[in-house]
């Protein structure tokens, strides 16, 4: 039993110290797109991968080890979830207290990355829409009312408009 509980507690650990790494990774992301540091979002992007690929292994890792060390476990939690399978250890009260601890700091970390995910993708989204607007102005969008050097007004049939009125 004392193996078993070992066990369980290194996969968490181990699954705790991915989601920590995980959530530097962001931190460094977000830094990197408030600088457009293209090179460093490239690297993020693959640690990501990495890492969610690591946590998704040691999932796989703990749902063995508790079929293995509680066999009809499985039956009890379906459908996997960190909650439920700590529910339906059969341990006595002090190392499941140990591991319910471990879950809880898991879940805060989980937190901690889902609100860094959602403020990169905001931050992303508010330069693409500068950048948009950039390209806009360059580009040769025809539906826009442009403004030649002389104050005229054009309807896409000057190539050397200096300003697109914005709608």
């Amino acid at each position: 039993m004392e193996k078993a509980v070992d066990s369980i507690q290194r996969l968490l650990k181990e699954k705790l110290t991915c989601y920590q790494q995980l959530h530097l990774v962001l931190k460094a992301e977000k830094k990197a797109i408030g600088t457009v540091d293209l090179g460093m979002i490239w690297e993020t992007t693959r640690a990501k991968k990495d890492l969610i690929g690591k946590i998704e292994d040691v999932r796989k890792h703990i749902r063995v080890a508790c079929q293995n060390h509680f066999p009809g476990m499985d039956k009890k939690t379906e459908p996997f979830s960190l909650g439920a399978l700590v529910h339906a250890l059969p341990l006595p009260n002090k190392r499941k207290n140990d591991i319910r601890q471990l879950k809880r700091t898991i879940d805060k970390e989980k937190d901690m990355v889902a609100h860094f995910i959602k403020a990169n993708q905001i931050q992303v989204k508010k330069h693409l829409s500068i950048v948009d607007n950039i390209m806009n102005l360059f580009g040769k969008n025809t539906s826009q009312t442009r403004y030649t050097g002389k104050g005229m007004v054009t309807q896409g049939r000057k190539h050397n408009c200096l300003f697109i009125a914005q709608v």
